[in-house]
């Protein structure tokens, strides 16, 4: 009797030591389940942060770039209007309008919202020449720049992706019409200035 009590009590407790392991086990995996979430929500959040400073970091430089050629354009029209025998087009422009064909589709899209002025929502080859769009006299730009000691800090350093606008309240205007997407933290894409659209 005592031992057969004795070998149920042992099962019985070599039951228990089971389920406890078990338990131990089940709380030993849910507990590195956890680690493993929150150690990649940390790796995911320094990866976004990361990503919106260099994004950040990026817009700062081509906002920079932007300074330094609308600063540039400027003197170039400051010279053009002192000196009269100077042979330079306005702000440093190549003098050939460009053509509405030739601007990017998100830039057409930005420049709407200051030349579109029969509100038809699209942006006429006349529109573009009322602003007196053009792009810049890279040989012209170059000199200054380097006169100056303004290096580009941007990803794009091709002058060809630059216009500016030469007539009206926005003349000296400098705008990005490149390949390259500069924006910013509030995802806001910025052309040149304060010339930006939301991104959708």
């Amino acid at each position: 009797m005592y031992t057969r009590n004795l070998l149920s009590y042992n099962s019985k407790s070599n039951i228990d030591t089971v389920i406890i392991r078990k338990i131990n086990l089940i709380k030993m995996l849910s507990l590195l389940l956890v680690l493993i979430i929150f150690l990649t929500s940390i790796v995911s959040l320094y990866n976004f942060l990361k990503c919106i400073s260099s994004s950040s970091l990026t817009v700062d430089d081509f906002k920079t770039d932007i300074s330094m050629l609308s600063e540039t354009v400027n003197i170039l029209e400051t010279e053009k209007t002192s000196n009269e025998n100077l042979e330079i087009n306005h702000f440093g422009s190549d003098g050939k309008i460009v053509a509405a064909s030739e601007i990017r589709t998100d830039l057409a899209a930005a420049l709407i919202k200051i030349g579109d002025m029969d509100n038809d929502k699209k942006l006429s080859d006349e529109e573009i020449t009322e602003l007196g769009v053009m792009k810049l006299d890279t040989k012209a730009i170059q000199k200054e720049l380097r006169e100056f000691q303004f290096n580009l800090r941007s990803s794009d350093h091709n002058l060809k992706n630059f216009i500016v606008i030469t007539k009206g309240k926005y003349a000296g205007t400098i705008l990005y019409n490149g390949p390259l997407k500069f924006i910013d933290d509030e995802h806001k894409r910025y052309f040149g200035l304060e010339l930006w659209m939301d991104i959708k």
